[in-house]
């Protein structure tokens, strides 16, 4: 299966920091940041992975955060900046399979973002 990643406007080749400025403007934006959701970022050979965490609700330990299930892994691809979406898989996991896909040409990298309603029509 192809591996669809989506461009950024990131210099090149990403490192740690810029890879936090990727997930602040690509994926916090609008109503992730409004519901609590942070990243954390894991940095591996090929890629940063990308996980969403909620706060947790006020009860619960603020050392632990909660999984976001769906939606809420994403890569990070050093070399060019763009970023794919991925299965709620551990990042190791996920840092693998990316590995294994960029070595067997499987990534594309598209021209642009979908629009929203493809991005609807796609999750139905």
């Amino acid at each position: 299966m192809d591996i669809h990643a989506y461009p950024t406007e990131a210099p090149t080749p990403v490192d740690l920091p810029e890879a936090h400025r990727i997930t602040d403007r690509y994926l916090t934006a609008g109503d992730h940041a409004a519901r609590g959701i942070t990243y954390h970022i894991t940095e591996f050979d090929t890629c940063f992975v990308a996980v969403a965490f909620f706060d947790g609700p006020p009860h619960a330990d603020p050392n632990v955060p909660v999984v976001v299930v769906g939606g809420s892994v994403c890569v990070i691809d050093k070399p060019t900046g763009a970023v794919s979406y991925w299965p709620t898989y551990p990042a190791t996991m996920v840092a693998d399979q990316y590995t294994a896909a960029l070595q067997d040409g499987r990534l594309i990298i598209e021209d642009d973002w979908p629009e929203e309603d493809e991005q609807l029509d796609s999750a139905e």
